[in-house]
């Protein structure tokens, strides 16, 4: 066969045009199929194809899985992580919902992510002074100015790729610790939270890009999460624990239940006999602290903080006019 005969593609029968050949290990694809596949996928030059073959098949169902996604946050402004706490599931697209059928992006359980970690890459540009005759002049020792770009690189236990690269910020940040470079942090960290911590925990609804849930993106679908106990028939049941698990790990502030409380330190019992029992050399009772010396003022104990409960996530909260968790408002 000559250099220009013309070829066939393997995977949807159709002619091949110039330049449209995709290279398989067994054989050509044309550019349509290859543009189906998913865009995490990049080994497509030694794939046999029957392997391509059944990739494509996922990427169809895939598609069904899709239309049921209804992600209820997000983060990232150049890639953007969606997330639905109701399917325990996640989806890493540059798009908006609106506009996914064309790219059709990969629907992952939360469960698949094998891990998750933040890399920030530096840049530097030269800062010059200028010199007597009106050209740039270095300092000595030079000086420069920073730049920072934020990835999130995500490991996944998937047959047809096993890393998905996310970059957060749409421009280069300045500088670390301004505001920008920590809000991007902080976003950071609070995907690695909802995606390392599988079906036990919830996703952190307290900020979206930053801001509260109420500022930013939301479809208009998306509800607040409320079920402490979901139901995913394609990823399992959910840890019944998840809503409290979620409260301890990923709001530091939020406090948790006593009876967890309890049972993580058996001798910080809320009864007092209890208390009394775990050390019977600190006595609980004021009388019984008296009568041991009698000539040493007890100390006034300070008021207990009062905290507040959230109407919408049921979180408690320390203090503040909004829910560390969700973002409602104290009366809303």
């Amino acid at each position: 066969m000559g250099l220009f005969d013309k070829k066939y593609c393997d995977i949807c029968g159709e002619k091949i045009g110039l330049l449209g050949n995709r290279k398989l290990e067994d054989g050509n694809m044309c550019k349509d199929c290859a543009k189906k596949l998913s865009p995490f996928f990049s080994d497509r030059r030694s794939s046999t194809v029957e392997e391509i073959k059944q990739q494509l098949a996922y990427r169809e169902q895939n598609k069904q899985v899709l239309a049921g996604f209804s992600p209820t946050f997000n983060f990232g402004e150049d890639d953007k992580v969606y997330i639905d706490p109701m399917k325990q599931s996640f989806v890493v697209s540059s798009r908006n919902p609106g506009s996914w059928s064309e790219e059709n992006p990969d629907v992952m359980p939360i469960s698949s992510v094998m891990s998750c970690n933040l890399r920030i890459e530096e840049d530097k540009d030269e800062i010059y002074t200028e010199g007597k005759d009106g050209e740039q002049v270095s300092y000595n020792p030079p000086r420069y100015k920073f730049y920072y770009d934020f990835y999130l690189d995500i490991n996944v236990n998937n047959p047809y790729f096993d890393e998905i690269k996310v970059k957060l910020n749409n421009s280069q940040v300045d500088g670390i610790g301004t505001m920008e470079y920590n809000r991007y942090q902080q976003m950071a960290q609070q995907v690695i939270n909802n995606l390392t911590q599988g079906n036990n925990t919830m996703p952190n609804m307290g900020m979206n890009n930053g801001m509260p849930m109420n500022q930013g993106y939301a479809p208009a679908n998306a509800v607040p999460y409320q079920n402490p106990n979901p139901v995913n028939p394609a990823f399992g049941m959910a840890n019944p624990n998840m809503y409290q698990n979620a409260q301890a790990q990923q709001n530091p502030y939020v406090q948790q239940n006593t009876y967890a409380q309890q049972q993580a330190n058996p001798y910080a019992q809320q009864n007092p006999y209890v208390q009394q029992q775990a050390n019977p050399y600190v006595q609980q009772n004021t009388y019984a602290q008296q009568q041991a010396n009698p000539y040493v003022q007890q100390p006034v104990q300070p008021p207990v903080a009062q905290g507040w409960v959230c109407p919408a996530c049921n979180a408690t909260n320390e203090s503040g006019a909004f829910c560390a968790c969700c973002g409602t408002p104290r009366n809303g």
